[in-house]
């Protein structure tokens, strides 16, 4: 089969990325945010995504379209993200008091211990250890 006459296969995905942001940039932001919903009711942010962009394709956005949503609340995606993984820890190191932390790190999409440490003292001003031995009862 000859491609002469015919689009490259690079000109072929990059007229698929345009039609994909086109589509994604004339959503609502209602729209978006009924997205966004199912996607943390189906619990996808403990799903170890490396950027947003992979994040914003598993939903069926353009990374452009999930940053201007984002920008427009005056954050990021990557920081709503890391709330909804350490809300979500927090739940399950009450849940799970013999689970080890490293452990509960990995579930919510936080792969490396130091990471998940670093990120829920950041958000909750305790190491998950501290906080675990200050909520359990």
């Amino acid at each position: 089969m000859s491609w002469a006459g015919k689009k490259s296969i690079k000109d072929h995905f990059k007229s698929l990325f345009h039609k994909e942001q086109a589509l994604s940039s004339s959503l609502s932001k209602e729209r978006i945010q009924s997205i966004l919903d199912k996607w943390v009711k189906d619990r996808s942010y403990r799903l170890p995504y490396r950027s947003a962009s992979e994040a914003a394709a598993s939903m069926g956005l353009a990374s452009s379209t999930l940053y201007r949503f984002f920008k427009a609340d005056g954050t990021d995606f990557r920081s709503w993200r890391t709330r909804l993984r350490i809300e979500d820890a927090k739940i399950l190191l009450l849940q799970e008091p013999e689970a080890p932390v490293s452990l509960i790190g990995r579930r919510v999409g936080i792969l490396d211990r130091s990471n998940f440490s670093h990120a829920f003292k950041e958000y909750t001003g305790l190491t998950p250890e501290a906080w675990r031995k200050r909520h359990l009862p």
